[in-house]
């Protein structure tokens, strides 16, 4: 599970415009993480967690391992996700 999975997940019935309302946030921040792979801050992420019906830690791990620079971590990252939760 990547980000965008996350991402995806919490707007199944959501556009980005209204995601972004719902989170506090400009539009052009979820854009961004679209497009640009960016990453939320923490308690950003807790509230996609709620939204998407994700555990917190599953979340977590899938934005962490966007974040990371090393491609091991960032699997072993991807990989513990699964053991969330």
């Amino acid at each position: 599970m990547n980000f965008l999975d996350v991402l995806n997940a919490a707007t199944v019935d959501l556009s980005d415009n209204m995601l972004s309302k719902k989170l506090g946030i400009t539009r052009q921040s979820v854009s961004l993480w679209r497009n640009k792979g960016t990453i939320p801050e923490d308690e950003t992420l807790e509230k996609l967690a709620k939204l998407a019906g994700m555990p917190i830690e599953k979340v977590f791990y899938a934005a962490y391992a966007e974040k990371v620079h090393n491609p091991v971590v960032a699997q072993l990252l991807r990989e513990n996700s699964n053991l969330a939760a």
